[in-house]
């Protein structure tokens, strides 16, 4: 049995050092799936990440906000050399009283050198009003991990629930958490 201590530390390294999630949402013309760069927020646990408004999935949570998705990494030394985690949520736009802090936060999580940063900041006009682009914000309601240790005697893909709140709160590592702190 894996212990929690074990799955909670897997899993912040998963949120803290993935940088892609593979997002599914659902609409009128059925499920979709999307690959998208994201940063994660805590307290609690959300992804963060743009896109362009038209694009299928931000219609999709448009008009229904419950998606599911997962993380996974892959060239790890320890065990398999991988690790994932599954997860289900909900995911809104960022609305424009957080627009300024977040995408600075967004920026920094994703390019903290600050010349090449500003090479890919783009402006926050295209995330307001009737601009392009927006950020979205998933919240975490579930996250399951790969089951590594099953996996190993018996070779069966499984998957073992981690408690959101042993995830939720990381208060030392500067991550950005509701209310604007880090």
């Amino acid at each position: 049995m894996t212990s929690l201590s074990r799955l909670t530390e897997r899993s912040d390294f998963l949120v803290e050092n993935a940088r892609f999630m593979t997002l599914a949402t659902r609409g009128t013309d059925g499920a979709w799936a999307s690959t998208v760069n994201f940063v994660p927020l805590r307290n609690p646990l959300r992804l963060m990440w743009y896109s362009l408004r038209r694009a299928q999935h931000s219609r999709n949570i448009e008009s229904d906000p419950r998606t599911s998705g997962s993380v996974f990494m892959t060239g790890l030394s320890a065990g398999l050399g991988l690790d994932g985690a599954q997860f289900t949520g909900t995911a809104s736009a960022v609305g424009p009283d957080e627009l300024d802090e977040l995408s600075s936060w967004y920026y920094e999580r994703n390019f903290p050198d600050g010349e090449v940063r500003d090479q890919w900041r783009l402006p926050l006009e295209e995330f307001r009003g009737d601009g392009p682009r927006r950020f979205y914000v998933l919240e975490v309601h579930r996250w399951w991990l790969l089951d590594i240790d099953q996996w190993l005697v018996d070779k069966n893909d499984q998957r073992v629930a981690v408690p959101l709140d042993a995830l939720g709160r990381r208060p030392s590592d500067g991550a950005y958490s509701q209310g604007g702190t880090r």
